[in-house]
């Protein structure tokens, strides 16, 4: 059908916020204008259909591509969990699934039973959004929803919008891929980066599975890590745990700063020294609205990194010359008891001397302060 002269002009906006992302509120603000609507944004649903929340865990929901006017409502919705048992949501994901590709406010709850609904009076009407529609898609594996609100001037949607809603849907789709795509490409840029520098590294989606990694990667596969079905496996039991758990946190979205030196593990191997992993979220290296990758994953072969000069960390950290022995060697990848009987000492001085490293570079963790003595040591390039 024919979407109208302002339509096509706003859906040109909106397919220029690709590249441009902080267009979108704007871009998304005029779509829903042109379409009698007082706001619109897209919603990235819960993969787990039995699920009571909505959400995606995956996709923080506020992050995505939201019109202006909804953001008023939207930190109301996510700081009181409106999400939870909310009808518009369980009932029509329902009807989607069913095979409705717009769901309608009318679709969902009587006139008599909305005078009961907390959600809709307590919600909707205390902002002034009455009117509801919703389109469902499915875009690279991931449903979708795309919802539309009314104002009190513009009351309902009614039967007669859907043949243009269900015309949108196509452009909706187009939008979520094409980004996808742009930020995926720019991920494949930042991969070849860190390997023209010799660091191998994973980019992980939301779900926290590989999508891409680099021929630095690729040549670490069989020796300490595989994947399996797109997961990225560790060999060794108690790392591949750690593995898992950083990769967790690491496609976390709204990960606050401070736990940013947690990011890190060592993965132990047989006959070699450990692997040193760490996690980097894409959200300040990838223009990514629809948050398709999360984070890319680097690991740095310890058996390629040389020993650290003990004077230089003595120097950077103001270390003793037998804190500074046991540093080079934790640095090294080898455990507290090789440490301990190559310096011809106790594991509890060993570990002495460990709180002291840790208190003077002001780490937390061994594995945070190899990170940090880590960055210090350029990797070989091969």
């Amino acid at each position: 059908m024919t979407l109208g002269t302002r339509t096509d002009a706003a859906l040109n906006d909106c397919y220029q916020a690709i590249v441009s992302p902080d267009l979108w509120p704007d871009a998304l603000q005029q779509l829903a204008a042109s379409i009698d609507a007082s706001c619109l944004m897209f919603y990235a649903r819960n993969p787990d259909p039995n699920g009571h929340d909505p959400r995606n865990p995956n996709r923080t929901f506020d992050l995505l591509p939201a019109s202006v006017e909804y953001r008023g409502l939207l930190e109301e919705y996510i700081a009181n969990q409106w999400y939870l048992n909310h009808y518009r949501a369980e009932r029509g994901t329902r009807l989607l699934d069913n095979g409705q590709s717009v769901v309608l406010e009318h679709d969902l709850a009587s006139d008599e039973e909305r005078k009961r609904l907390s959600h809709y009076n307590d919600l909707y009407l205390r902002f002034g959004y009455p009117g509801f529609a919703m389109t469902g898609l499915t875009a690279n594996r991931q449903r979708w929803a795309v919802t539309m609100l009314r104002n009190n001037n513009q009351g309902h949607f009614q039967k007669d919008d859907v043949p243009l809603l269900a015309a949108l849907n196509h452009h909706f789709r187009r939008m979520i891929l094409f980004s996808e795509t742009l930020a995926i490409s720019e991920a494949g840029a930042a991969l070849q980066a860190f390997n023209a520098s010799g660091t191998a590294a994973f980019l992980l989606g939301s779900d926290g599975c590989v999508l891409r990694h680099n021929q630095r990667a690729e040549r670490l596969l069989g020796h300490g890590l595989t994947i399996v079905s797109r997961h990225l496996i560790a060999g060794d039991i108690k790392g591949n745990r750690e593995l898992g758990a950083l990769i967790r946190k690491a496609v976390s979205r709204g990960l606050p700063s401070a736990v940013e030196g947690e990011l890190s593990v060592l993965i132990p191997r047989s006959e070699r020294r450990p692997l040193l992993v760490e996690a980097m979220p894409t959200s300040s290296l990838i223009s990514d609205a629809f948050t398709a990758t999360s984070a890319i994953i680097l690991v740095f072969d310890m058996e390629e990194r040389p020993r650290m000069p003990e004077k230089r960390l003595a120097l950077l950290f103001g270390l003793t010359p037998a804190e500074a022995r046991v540093a080079s060697m934790l640095v090294a990848g080898y455990d507290i008891q090789t440490v301990a009987e190559r310096s011809e000492t106790t594991s509890e001085t060993a570990r002495a001397h460990v709180k002291a490293i840790l208190s003077k570079s002001q780490t937390h963790k061994q594995t945070e302060f190899i990170a940090l003595a880590s960055r210090l040591i350029p990797g070989p390039r091969r």
